[in-house]
């Protein structure tokens, strides 16, 4: 039966005519995320924050830069300690989106360790032009700072030194989309069908690629379980990230000595593969509602899926990586000292009432477990000096 919600607009029409009628999912979202002409993402259409498509930690005001920026300031620290010598040491946001962390980040650190500044160089690696635009709105204004714009082949070229944040990244990466049915496992993919003389977008199943049948046999290997799990029904969909793999490899090139912070939706293996979950993680998300019909309103919104902690955490090793460890974002920001925050609104005048009530709202959307505090903080090291340590304070008992 055809997903009546599931119009194809005009654009996505042509391209699938020209690709004979069929794509696979994985190609699908890159489309609607990423078209220079007609992606949610390039084109610079979405909205991020409360009143927008959907909230980020660093939209919800600069409490979130702040506290991050205690431990960003701690691995700097370690750097300039280690006796390594680097011209600048880099911080480096991949995805930065509307600019505000990388700005907010810079500012906390102006207060934490102004002798840094002059020290640092602020890099935003950004794809998408239309989103570009906006970050250069934000971040023009920092004084005192080294910034620009750079992609990773040229980061590659001349490699740095600091500390690389992926902040809300690989949840928007093109996903393969795997299908189990009967004993068989398919690729799902995308057609296009005509119905009088409107067009809609329908699943239909391809035959799965070699690549997708070498991550089935690692995986069964890699997570000691077996795949798919049992007691799956007629249908069960998952899904796999298969650009991470390559993306650890790529930033293990740019980063000399330093850490890498990944900071997203994820789950552990067993519940992200558990057989309740019949059709995987993604969801599209539009005016700050998850929606679980994910060819509805093509490029207009945003598509994520959950990454697996420990196929993720073993993409890092095998390109590289040492991994320093993981929490979720709650314990981590309390660690950084969130309840101190909270703790200074107690003295907030009447008069400034309604903004400590907000901004208290912030703060504790930040760690509740059901929402922003569930994301997972997974954090690398990648060096070439055994005089390097890197400190963790993020997975430290909370700071009461």
């Amino acid at each position: 039966m055809i997903d009546p919600t599931a119009r194809c607009p005009k654009w996505l029409i042509d391209h699938l005519i020209g690709c004979g009628g069929s794509i696979s999912f994985y190609r699908y979202m890159d489309l609607v995320l990423n078209d220079p002409e007609n992606g949610f993402y390039a084109t610079g259409r979405l909205n991020i924050g409360k009143d927008g498509d959907f909230c980020t930690s660093p939209s919800l005001g600069n409490d979130f830069a702040r506290l991050l920026a205690v431990q960003v300031v701690d691995w700097l620290l370690d750097l300039e300690k280690s006796g390594i010598k680097s011209e600048f040491f880099s911080i480096v946001e991949i995805g930065p989106g509307e600019g505000t962390l990388s700005r907010d980040l810079i500012l906390a650190i102006v207060e934490i360790a102004p002798a840094l500044i002059s020290k640092i160089e602020l890099i935003l690696v950004e794809l998408n032009v239309g989103m570009r635009k906006r970050q250069e709105k934000v971040v023009k204004n920092l004084k005192g700072i080294n910034y620009r714009w750079s992609n990773v082949e040229d980061l590659i070229s001349r490699p740095v030194t600091g500390v690389v944040i992926a902040n809300e990244v690989l949840d928007a990466f093109p996903v393969e989309r795997l299908v189990f049915r009967e004993n068989k496992v398919f690729r799902q993919g995308v057609s296009l069908i005509r119905i009088n003389d409107e067009y809609f977008l329908e699943f239909i199943d391809l035959k799965p690629t070699a690549e997708i049948i070498k991550f089935l046999k690692e995986s069964n290997t890699l997570l000691k379980m077996q795949f798919p799990p049992k007691d799956i029904g007629n249908r069960w969909v998952t899904e796999w990230h298969c650009d991470v793999p390559s993306w650890f490899a790529k930033l293990s090139k740019i980063l000399v000595n330093g850490s890498l912070l990944v900071v997203d939706y994820a789950m552990e293996s067993k519940r992200y593969y558990n057989a309740m979950r019949s059709d995987g993680t993604l969801v599209s998300y539009r005016n700050q509602e998850a929606n679980p019909y994910v060819l509805k309103d093509s490029g207009l919104c945003d598509l994520t899926a959950h990454i697996c902690i420990e196929s993720t955490i073993n993409y890092a090793l095998t390109n590289g990586w040492k991994f320093i460890g993981e929490t979720r974002q709650g314990q981590a920001l309390l660690a950084l000292g969130l309840s101190n925050f909270l703790y200074s609104l107690q003295n907030t005048s009447s008069n400034n009432l309604s903004a400590a009530l907000n901004r208290r709202e912030s703060l504790l959307r930040l760690v509740d477990p059901m929402g922003l505090g569930d994301f997972r903080w997974l954090a690398f090291q990648k060096n070439n000096s055994d005089d390097l340590i890197l400190g963790k304070r993020f997975l430290e008992e909370p700071i009461s």
